[in-house]
């Protein structure tokens, strides 16, 4: 079987004080990730997944097509000049930028170069949580060398303002083998194949909460300590 393409990935779980969806916040973090964005010649985009509990049957909110950017965030994130007012009633599921696009990457049966997905770390959680989000950057491992120092940048951009509780590290194929010719548990279904099966607010985050192997990381340092 033909090998996927391999990427880094970068994985945080943010503080219960952050909500990486609400304006001010997300534009923190999208500048630390614009640099590094913008470093690959293709045009990055934006797909947000949310529901309207204020509609009968929590109505998905609508974006359209959106180009990764301070107009796109407006649309999507709560408490922008564009949401305010309307905000309040939805329930935030996740973000993802793809670079390049999903619709090219669909088009052209090709993987993407960067990769970045932010989750509600509550959604689906009726009780007390320990993390609000789930932030993860994947890096393709064939791209210039120059872009692993440009993510670490960026990370830690990200981690001034996450202020995480778990920050991880490690490389993987964009999907896993399985059976014969079948592929499965693709980077972009993060939230399906990241955790162990069982309580993911039962105690505090480390690396033991995750079902493959990470290295812990602390800066742009990776650390040695491992599931």
């Amino acid at each position: 079987m033909t090998k996927d393409r391999e990427y880094e990935l970068h994985l945080m779980l943010a503080s219960l004080s952050v909500k990486p969806w609400e304006w001010l916040t997300w534009r923190q973090l999208a500048k630390g990730i614009e640099p590094l964005l913008s470093s690959v010649p293709a045009t990055p985009a934006t797909y947000s997944r949310q529901s309207d509990t204020s509609t009968k049957r929590n109505k998905s909110v609508a974006f359209g097509r959106m180009t990764f950017g301070e107009k796109a965030d407006e649309r999507w994130t709560h408490g922008s000049s564009k949401t305010i007012g309307r905000s309040e009633t939805w329930e935030f599921a996740d973000t993802q930028i793809w670079v390049p696009s999903r619709n090219e990457c669909e088009r052209e049966r090709k993987r993407p170069h960067l990769y970045v997905h932010l989750l509600n770390g509550a959604l689906g959680h009726t009780g007390p949580v320990r993390f609000s989000a789930i932030f993860l950057l994947a890096v393709a491992t064939d791209l210039p060398e120059t872009m692993r120092s440009k993510a670490d940048i960026a990370m830690d951009a990200i981690a001034r303002v996450l202020q995480p509780k778990l920050r991880a590290y490690k490389i993987r194929p964009w999907s896993l083998p399985f059976g014969l010719g079948m592929r499965v548990d693709s980077i972009m279904d993060l939230d399906t194949w990241l955790f162990r099966v069982g309580p993911r607010h039962s105690e505090d985050p480390g690396l033991t909460l995750l079902k493959e192997e990470w290295q812990a990381k602390s800066g742009s340092i990776v650390a040695t300590s491992c599931v």
